[in-house]
């Protein structure tokens, strides 16, 4: 009964323990997200990741697919996002 008493109290304070740590962590990232704005292109170690505009996944840009040239360039994560957005992309007049 000892025992089962012992690991209670050692599970409830694990418990507020990351409830603590989880509130210090949410507390951390609301004041970096008001004292900095979000960089448009989030740079990691791997390389840029670019936002595919159809479905807003995100992918290294190594590995999306790229329609356009220079800054009109535009960066698709699958083919079947690609086709989708030309189907509702509007046409240009030529």
């Amino acid at each position: 009964m000892t025992l089962l008493l012992w690991i209670a109290r050692l599970l409830l304070l694990l418990i507020v323990i990351r409830l603590v740590l989880r509130l210090l962590a949410n507390s951390r990232a609301a004041a970096r997200g008001r004292t900095s704005p979000q960089p448009a292109a989030p740079e990691r170690s791997g390389g840029t990741l670019v936002r595919d505009p159809h479905c807003g996944t995100y992918v290294p840009r190594t590995r999306a697919i790229a329609v356009g040239s220079g800054d009109g360039t535009v960066y698709f994560c699958s083919a079947e996002c690609r086709d989708a957005f030309a189907l509702t992309a509007p046409r240009r007049a030529s």
